[in-house]
């Protein structure tokens, strides 16, 4: 089975409702030039039993009234997240052209979890990616302005664009302008984007939430698959596409 509920062509973008790990395999070998995606952190819970109780992260009227579902409120569990970015990956290194990437976001406490993990994968351990969010979160001391994005690449590592730095710096997108609670800005996925993946070419993101990674490409005048396991995400990913659709691309190589 390929594991797609629904499918959206939107521009030239290919959304997707379904579970990644049953629509990766259907993907052509060597047919996509780079992955980017944001899964959930799964880093919320002190202990790892944290993770998996409604109490954490999600309030009891929510579960009442939504359920408790898989992923949910960053409920993984570490070892379960491993288990499931490698083999994302796994599958990455089959569909993507030589030489080319893919990029994990996460947090600092996952860093020293998931790299290893993921370069077991195959694939090599290129770089450590810093999103400067340009003001702290909340919390007191040391409170984090910034989130980690992990690069991976299957060969030698061939960039598009040549003025890049491993420190990014775009502002959150505002509270009220979000369709995700960890939605990221179109200007961050964007530098991912021109930097990654040639003209024309095909970017993969499997965990594609409200959908900015394929904004990013319409904007780029690049093709993207998003695969979405949520429908209340996907729909806003297609209302956002659609809407970049709409828009002239920005075609900066």
């Amino acid at each position: 089975m390929s594991g797609i509920r629904r499918e959206e062509m939107i521009g030239g973008q290919r959304l997707i409702l379904g579970d990644c790990l049953e629509v990766l395999p259907t993907l052509a070998a060597g047919s996509v030039d780079a992955v980017i995606t944001d899964p959930p952190y799964c880093s919320g819970g002190f202990l790892e039993a944290q993770k998996n109780t409604p109490a954490q992260g999600i309030s009891s009227a929510a579960v009442q009234h939504e359920g408790f579902e898989w992923f949910a409120a960053d409920n993984m569990t570490t070892c379960g997240l491993q288990f499931l970015l490698r083999t994302v990956l796994v599958h990455a290194r089959r569909f993507l052209t030589e030489n080319r990437s893919a990029f994990v976001c996460c947090d600092w406490r996952m860093v020293p979890n998931l790299a290893p993990c993921l370069e077991s994968s195959g694939l090599r351990y290129r770089n450590m990616i810093v999103w400067d969010k340009g003001a702290p979160g909340l919390g007191c001391g040391f409170r984090p302005c910034h989130e980690i994005i992990l690069e991976f690449t299957n060969g030698m590592t061939e960039y598009q664009a040549k003025d890049c730095s491993n420190l990014i710096s775009h502002r959150r997108v505002p509270a009220g302008q979000k369709e995700h609670g960890a939605q990221k800005p179109v200007g961050l996925m964007a530098e991912l984007v021109r930097a990654s993946c040639p003209m024309g070419g095909l970017v993969v993101d499997p965990f594609l939430g409200s959908g900015t990674t394929l904004v990013a490409c319409e904007q780029l005048d690049r093709r993207g698959i998003g695969i979405e396991l949520d429908e209340r995400y996907f729909d806003a990913a297609c209302r956002r596409v659609e809407a970049a659709a709409k828009q002239p691309p920005l075609l900066r190589a």
